[in-house]
């Protein structure tokens, strides 16, 4: 997938996602730790819900959404899964779309703001409840501080989570 922009040495095509919720979440968790570019097919009027799961549990990973694949009126639009999402509010899905989603080495939020191995970040010495409660009093938000948390340390949501709840229950 050439026209996506992203690295095609190795991919994995996952097909359609579940239509169910249930059976989405752990399709979503098997396929979190791929390297590899993935490639979805996902229809128009499950377009927003898919990315939305995509983005809750891989976090905003570099893609292209890309409407009508060789035919007469193919559109491509790229970015990063947030910015596809923001994308469709002005563009109406309309036919098939593929989805072409960064691997697994593209967890972090921004390829481009994304720190280096051997830099040190803010949050770095924080313990995982202390950075999450840091974007609560940012954001006045659990969920939003969880989601922002896990964009920093390459998680998904869901990780944040069950490791919060863990030590909870300890």
């Amino acid at each position: 997938m050439i026209v996506s922009a992203l690295p095609t040495e190795r991919f994995l095509f996952a097909g359609f996602p579940p239509r169910e919720k249930k059976r989405l979440q752990p399709w979503l968790d098997e396929l979190a730790g791929q390297e590899g570019t993935l490639i979805l097919y996902e229809s128009p009027h499950r377009l927003e819900k898919t990315l939305q799961a995509v983005s809750e549990a891989w976090g905003d990973r570099p893609m292209a959404m890309v409407r009508e694949l060789t035919k007469r009126y193919e559109e491509v639009a790229r970015g990063t899964v947030e910015q596809c999402r923001s994308w469709l509010d002005d563009h109406p899905p309309q036919g098939e779309y593929v989805l072409v989603i960064g691997g697994a080495e593209h967890r972090s939020a921004a390829a481009d703001g994304a720190p280096r191995a051997d830099e040190v970040v803010w949050w770095s010495t924080l313990e995982l409840a202390d950075h999450v409660r840091h974007y609560q009093e940012l954001t006045g938000d659990h969920k939003e501080a969880m989601r922002r948390a896990a964009q920093d340390r390459g998680l998904s949501r869901r990780e944040v989570y069950n490791t919060l709840m863990k030590k909870h229950d300890s």
